[in-house]
């Protein structure tokens, strides 16, 4: 006998099969008609659940948030207040390509979003974006006061490190990269390493 779907179960079906649609072929290419079809309801099915596209695209957002809050409890947040700068910097980076590589079909939805001008992506970029900036910002403003870090804008600082991350992460997710051929780990003790550290020779070591 076929199980049926609880109402919070169709709802989350729904949810799922939109982020695969929407990655698939973009908001525009997407109609109703079609993701009640492939999630096996009626429109006005779907539409008990979502009135309208925009509180699905809010729902979509809670519910990767949520997952994204709960890793995040558990992989930053205890380091936020520590002085382990090497390992704070490198459990942010596994974090954040964890992302890419495990949920390619949200990363891509995201980079869609983005490219299209769709509202969510301004949702996103409000919801999540700016909290994480102020997240790491604030972490690195903390450990400037410190004297552990240069008199620099946290905020830049914040999008130097994201930008070699992120970057690295979308051409995996978009390209067969072969131009650094190395392990995820040592990628990431790389890019840490070169941010903290620099990549230009102290005065004291080229004599």
């Amino acid at each position: 006998m076929q199980h049926r779907l609880t109402s919070p179960e169709r709802r989350q079906a729904i949810i799922n099969t939109a982020i695969r649609l929407f990655a698939e072929k973009g908001f525009r290419g997407t109609t109703t008609r079609g993701l009640a079809a492939a999630v096996g309801v009626s429109e006005p099915v779907l539409y008990q659940h979502f009135r309208t596209k925009r509180e699905l695209y809010h729902a979509i957002l809670e519910t990767k948030a949520k997952e994204s809050n709960l890793r995040f409890k558990t992989q930053i947040a205890p380091l936020l207040e520590k002085d382990d700068d090497c390992a704070f910097f490198a459990q942010l980076a596994e974090f954040i390509l964890d992302r890419y590589q495990e949920d390619p079909q949200y990363a891509r939805l995201l980079l869609l979003s983005a490219l299209e001008g769709h509202e969510l992506a301004d949702l996103f970029f409000r919801r999540q974006v700016l909290a994480f900036y102020r997240m790491l910002s604030g972490y690195i403003r903390r450990r400037i006061e410190k004297g552990a870090f240069s008199a620099l804008d946290p905020n830049l600082a914040a999008r130097a490190f994201l930008g070699m991350i992120i970057h690295h992460g979308q051409v995996q997710l978009l390209y067969r990269d072969t131009i650094v051929k190395t392990s995820r780990k040592r990628v990431i003790e790389g890019m840490v390493e070169t941010f903290l550290n620099g990549i230009k020779k102290s005065k004291t070591r080229q004599r």
